[in-house]
């Protein structure tokens, strides 16, 4: 069924819905792992991805800001 949505719309849902829950979900499960044993490779690896994941979505909203999506647009 997600095949048969649009790009713009499969774009749309992944940015705005899959990304945040992902980057919620990687950083409660990385200071879980933080608060048993920070030392792990466990903690460390999880700590990576969430600086991962963190980056990912900053320059997304910093794409969306240079190119003015957010913007309301004039003479519409």
């Amino acid at each position: 069924m997600f095949a048969f949505f649009s790009r713009r719309l499969r774009t749309w849902l992944l940015l705005a819905i899959a990304l945040p829950l992902i980057r919620a979900l990687v950083h409660r499960l990385a200071l879980a792992a933080e608060r048993r044993n920070p030392a792990t490779r466990t903690a460390r690896s999880l700590h990576q991805a969430d600086s991962a994941v963190n980056a990912m979505s900053r320059r997304v909203a910093g794409k969306r800001e240079r190119s003015g999506a957010g913007k309301a647009r004039r003479g519409r």
